[in-house]
């Protein structure tokens, strides 16, 4: 498993990558903006680059909950202010990457994420925003890489487990049986970011 972060605020379209992308994906740009595009265009370069597949012959197909799919080369994406991360595997791969600011209804937020047992941590813990944002990130990354959706992101319960004494990261514990792999890291300052795969 690998990833890439892109800071998509030092990146600009290019008529390079117009080209490269499919009639409906011109469309979703036209509707979208132009980092739609930009994004797209990085994505089939890097999938290109993976496969030797030229880009412009790149034909993403959709799960049953929408997410974007190419058979020979797995991979996920996810972006949240200006950065970008695109994550790669040989199987199944989740990625989500947030900014991590105030939120209001941060404890009703939480309780769609946490477990009953993370969220008793987190409250004890003093409903810390990097907590949050990590169990936040690491959410999205397990249900991205299972296919499913957000609503569902208590069936795959975990604990979120501070740095303490030597530990010198945070760490997820899942509580559900046969977990795929779960990587914490920071994407940027002041980013939080979880990467899933198996």
């Amino acid at each position: 498993m690998d990833y890439l972060v892109y800071n998509l605020a030092e990146l600009s379209p290019t008529p390079e990558d117009a080209a490269l992308l499919s009639g409906e994906e011109s469309e979703q740009a036209a509707a979208r903006g132009a980092r739609f595009a930009l994004i797209r265009a990085l994505l089939k370069r890097e999938l290109s680059r993976r496969t030797g597949v030229p880009p412009q012959q790149i034909r993403f197909s959709r799960g049953p909950h929408g997410k974007p799919f190419w058979a020979p080369q797995p991979f996920n994406i996810s972006h949240s202010g200006d950065l970008l991360c695109l994550a790669f595997h040989h199987g199944d791969v989740g990625v989500d990457i947030e900014r991590i600011r105030p939120r209001t209804r941060l404890l009703s937020l939480a309780t769609r994420i946490m477990a009953p047992e993370q969220f008793e941590a987190f409250t004890q813990r003093g409903c810390l925003l990097p907590e949050f944002f990590a169990c936040w990130c690491t959410a999205e990354a397990l249900v991205k890489h299972a296919g499913d959706t957000l609503w569902n992101a208590r069936s795959y319960p975990f604990l979120y487990l501070p740095p303490t004494g030597s530990d010198v990261a945070p760490y997820i514990r899942p509580l559900f049986p046969s977990p795929p792999h779960i990587h914490l890291f920071s994407p940027a300052p002041t980013y939080a970011g979880a990467v899933v795969f198996s």
